[in-house]
């Protein structure tokens, strides 16, 4: 397993933020909650997250976001968080 912290080294800030934005936005809505979305919370522990809604949550951050996710590669054990999600997204996406 790579540590978070080198993982985060080499991914682009810039696309890790978006993602970051537009997840918390998409979340929000798919999950009809009012209140923010922050990079701590667990994605299904804490928000509820079930894996059909985790789809829809890939399909519309590709479509916002104008990439396709390298989804072959996700290991969802080790992508617990919004944070954690986001990095491995800005890490394994390429431009459509």
């Amino acid at each position: 397993m790579t540590a978070p912290d080198a993982e985060l080294d080499t991914v682009d800030a810039e696309l890790r933020q978006r993602v970051v934005d537009v997840m918390s936005t998409v979340l929000q809505r798919l999950l009809e909650r009012e209140a923010p979305v922050t990079e701590d919370m667990h994605l299904a522990d804490e928000l509820g997250l079930s894996s059909s809604l985790g789809l829809e949550l890939l399909l519309e951050l590709e479509e916002g976001l104008g990439i396709q996710i390298d989804v072959e590669t996700m290991n969802p054990d080790e992508l617990q968080t919004v944070g954690e999600l986001a990095t491995f997204i800005a890490g394994h996406s390429r431009p459509w």
